[in-house]
């Protein structure tokens, strides 16, 4: 037995998941004990971030175990996806993806996040040293992978100053947009784009014909019951709504990837 398996085999693990809302960071930790239940508890700080409180709870979680994890959300606007794998082909698509970080999912799509961003947000958080970084399109990827197998649809993904939406079919990434907003005042300003990137979207040659069966909209800004009542009104779809707290999803994700990596 590798030292490694000694670890898994004795200690617990700790996931850290954060997230920056303007001056508000919040921070969620997931405790996974060695063969016990889990257990979280979510934390937001004002001041923005590097911010001493914060960096002390996350430091005290971490220490209590060497299996610890930390991994960060951005939802700034240099985020998006692109329907190949191909990095010649992204680029061909969507230029601004030679400058960016990549990330295949499902052999199918890439999820970028452009460098300037990448290296901001790793310098602001450097004083905890991260394992992982995360964009909204890979936390619509993982909370909606398996309904990503079957029907045409449109994913989103709202935190207070982002909206992200993907269009997928079949596993097959078909449209993607990352729009900054302010999720809590602007609900109709939302919804037109929704519609208007919609719009864009069957206007395609590859896409004509094709329609939309649901909408799944997972809310991590309070705004997704009046999101789903405008976009019902507007867009004639069922659609299934979910509330989302986005520093315990980015853990949550932490933890998928890691148990994927044993």
């Amino acid at each position: 037995m590798g030292l490694s398996d000694l670890f898994r085999r004795f200690y617990r693990k700790v996931y850290v998941g954060i997230y920056r809302e303007k001056d508000i960071t919040h921070v969620s930790v997931l405790y996974v004990g060695k063969g016990g239940p889990s257990s979280s508890k979510t934390r937001a700080f004002g001041g923005g971030f590097p911010n001493g409180e914060a960096v002390e709870f996350v430091r005290e979680a971490v220490e209590t175990t060497p299996l610890n994890y930390i991994a960060v959300l951005t939802d700034a606007a240099g985020c998006g996806a692109v329907a190949t794998c191909s990095a010649s082909k992204a680029k061909e698509m969507f230029p601004e993806v030679a400058g960016s970080r990549t990330v295949c999912m499902d052999e199918e799509w890439m999820n970028f996040l452009d460098e300037e961003t990448l290296t901001g947000v790793l310098e602001r958080y450097a004083v905890l040293r991260p394992d992982a970084l995360y964009t909204p399109f890979a936390l619509l990827h993982f909370l909606y992978r398996e309904a990503m197998e079957g029907a045409h649809a449109l994913y989103l993904l709202v935190t207070p100053e982002a909206m992200s939406l993907a269009v997928v079919k079949e596993r097959h990434l078909r449209f993607a947009e990352h729009f900054r907003c302010d999720s809590g005042a602007r609900v109709p300003a939302m919804a037109a784009r929704i519609v208007e990137a919609l719009e864009n979207y069957y206007g395609k040659p590859c896409c004509r014909g094709e329609f939309i069966e649901t909408v799944h909209i997972a809310d991590g800004a309070g705004v997704g019951g009046l999101l789903r009542k405008t976009l019902d009104d507007l867009l004639l779809l069922d659609s299934h709504l979910q509330t989302v707290d986005m520093a315990e999803l980015t853990a949550a994700l932490c933890k998928k990837e890691t148990d994927d990596a044993i």
